[in-house]
């Protein structure tokens, strides 16, 4: 092995070394500490002492405007207000104003009449007429003039209106005509058919006419049947005769009786006669119906109602009304109240 010789300076100048770097590191150390120490201290007294964070500007931080706008609010400078805000009275204005004048009438509301007071009684006028215009319409309607315009019509009233109405309305469609009424206007044209004017042979170009040729002999002809139409009706339809003289008006029924109303008209005979026609044109539906003429008054105007007897029910009132109606015939189902 080597052997290596110290050297006593050597290991000198290294102690002299270490020692001052281990004097710097502990300065520094110190310094630090003591920089800590001293920033820590005047955060605390900072706080301590009230010092802001953020400093405030300059001057007055909110001014009221000269004119600040908006609504004035009611009653707004009166000298009672100062007692509140100010706990006492003001001292007198040196300027008074007098309140706006308050608007008045124009001319279009003085040219109203009057009204009366709360505690004012006020006569009635002793003319309590209707016009006579108005009463002139009111009996042309059948309304009773001097009756009062809101109270409520009862169920007579309603059914003498309806009466009204059907007595003047028309049917929407023509009725068909019957087999009598066309083979009396058949025999009419015919009738009513000129005559066909026959030229004498004496006539010069007219005693001789030209022969037909003659029909092939291979045409047969072909029976043709008639039309059902054409043929006669097996069983002819006899009208009810009309009763002879007045007729008579139906006394009063019992109520909860189910009827039809087939018209209002202005005589039994004309009733009667509307009764004949319905009968023809429906035998199979007037058949087992009794007639029921009935006189009924409305606004100082008679009339005379047609109605049919002979329902079981209100729903068998209706079907028959239904088939009527469905040909334009007028049929209302009523019960007798």
């Amino acid at each position: 092995m080597a052997d290596f010789a110290t050297r006593p300076g050597m290991a000198g100048g290294f102690e002299h070394g270490g020692k001052w770097l281990n004097i710097a590191g502990a300065a520094v150390s110190l310094a630090l500490i003591v920089g800590i120490g001293i920033w820590g201290y005047k955060l605390i007294m900072r706080d301590a002492n009230g010092v802001p964070i953020v400093r405030a500007l300059e001057g007055d931080m909110r001014l009221q405007p000269e004119n600040p706008g908006g609504e004035i609010a009611t009653h707004a400078g009166l000298s009672v207000n100062a007692v509140v805000a100010e706990g006492g009275a003001a001292a007198p204005e040196d300027r008074l104003v007098l309140a706006p004048r308050q608007p008045d009438l124009t001319q279009e509301d003085l040219d109203v009449a009057p009204m009366a007071e709360a505690d004012e009684v006020v006569a009635a006028p002793e003319d309590d007429a209707v016009p006579e215009d108005a009463a002139a319409v009111a009996v042309a309607l059948g309304v009773d003039p001097q009756a009062d315009p809101n109270a409520p019509l009862t169920p007579e009233d309603i059914l003498a209106i309806a009466d009204q109405i059907a007595a003047d309305a028309e049917p929407f469609d023509t009725p068909a005509p019957t087999v009598d009424e066309a083979v009396a206007a058949a025999a009419t044209d015919a009738a009513a058919a000129p005559e066909i004017a026959v030229i004498p042979a004496s006539v010069p170009g007219v005693s001789t006419s030209l022969r037909p040729l003659t029909r092939p002999a291979g045409i047969r002809p072909q029976p043709v049947a008639a039309p059902a139409a054409a043929e006669a009706p097996s069983s002819p339809v006899d009208p009810a005769p009309v009763d002879a003289g007045p007729v008579e008006l139906t006394g009063a029924l019992p109520a909860g009786t189910t009827l039809v109303q087939l018209g209002a008209h202005g005589s039994t005979e004309i009733a009667a006669t509307e009764w004949q026609r319905l009968q023809t044109r429906f035998p199979d539906f007037m058949a087992d119906k009794d007639r029921v003429v009935q006189e009924a008054q409305s606004g100082g105007r008679i009339f005379y109602r047609l109605r049919a007897l002979g329902f079981a029910d209100h729903a068998d009132a209706s079907r028959f009304c239904a088939a009527l109606v469905a040909e334009g015939e007028r049929c209302i189902p009523v019960v007798v109240r």
